[in-house]
């Protein structure tokens, strides 16, 4: 499959022109705290937004000093998550926020102040991707860094159904594996539209008059130039292959 060609090489030409680097959560595992490249409480808080602790309805200010909480370029969710796995369970154990009015950059921990005394099922489905080897390449985009090894779990309901270590190649079989069982969705049959629907926008108006007034005639050709050919499916398959959170697509490995 020509992705697992490309996986490299367009990953890391396509993120220097998108977004930043995003702060990861944290997973404990027998006692060790590591780096955990997804969010599962995305979408718990997608399930209950007014919990949310920067953006949701309810109140965390008070009894922490009337922090102001915003979500930053590096940490769009706006908060830092800590999990844990013990005896096969998978529970969230700590939440910290930006503590803006501090003159320090630090964040402080809304656990209480965001879940109460209730305990919290996450009913998470999907995979935990944990580095654990080397850092071979930097990316600025996300956490689309390259390690030389990955510690992959599968999470069924918050229970730990899977567990394997795999090496670069492995990773980025499982990837491809995964934008593959993505392909069989609707919503990459949605995602493709979407983005077609976004090039052709932005056609619309890179191109109007209004846009293009004050341009040379040369600079205005190259423009009209850039967008004489739709992208191709192979571009736009590569490029969500970059852009689309998949943690929900369960393949084997």
């Amino acid at each position: 499959m020509k992705l697992r060609l490309f996986f490299i090489s367009f990953t890391f030409s396509i993120i220097k022109i998108l977004a930043t680097g995003q702060v990861p959560d944290r997973i404990i595992i027998n006692n060790k705290e590591y780096k955990l490249l997804n969010n599962p409480l995305e979408k718990y808080f997608d399930e209950h937004p007014d919990e949310h602790p920067v953006y949701g309805n309810k109140d965390l200010k008070e009894g922490i000093n009337e922090v102001t909480t915003i979500g930053t370029s590096s940490n769009h969710r706006g908060y830092i998550a800590t999990f844990k796995i013990e005896n096969n369970i998978l529970s969230v154990v700590d939440i910290k926020i930006l503590d803006v009015n501090s003159d320090k950059y630090e964040y402080i921990s809304v656990f209480k102040k965001t879940f109460g005394d209730k305990k919290i099922e996450l009913n998470y489905s999907g995979v935990l991707i944990i580095p654990q080897g080397k850092l071979i390449q930097s990316a600025d985009f996300g956490y689309s860094s390259l390690y030389d090894k990955y510690q992959v779990i599968t999470v069924q309901r918050d229970k730990i159904v899977k567990d394997k270590e795999l090496d670069q190649d492995g990773f980025i079989k499982f990837k491809v594996d995964q934008f593959e069982g993505y392909k069989k969705t609707e919503k990459y049959k949605a995602d493709v539209k979407k983005y077609l629907e976004d090039w052709n926008d932005s056609k619309k108006s890179d191109l109007s008059r209004e846009n293009t007034r004050g341009m040379s005639k040369k600079e205005i050709a190259q423009l009209k130039k850039s967008y004489e050919t739709p992208p191709n499916d192979e571009y736009i398959d590569n490029f969500l292959f970059v852009i689309e959170n998949l943690d929900d697509i369960i393949v084997d490995y």
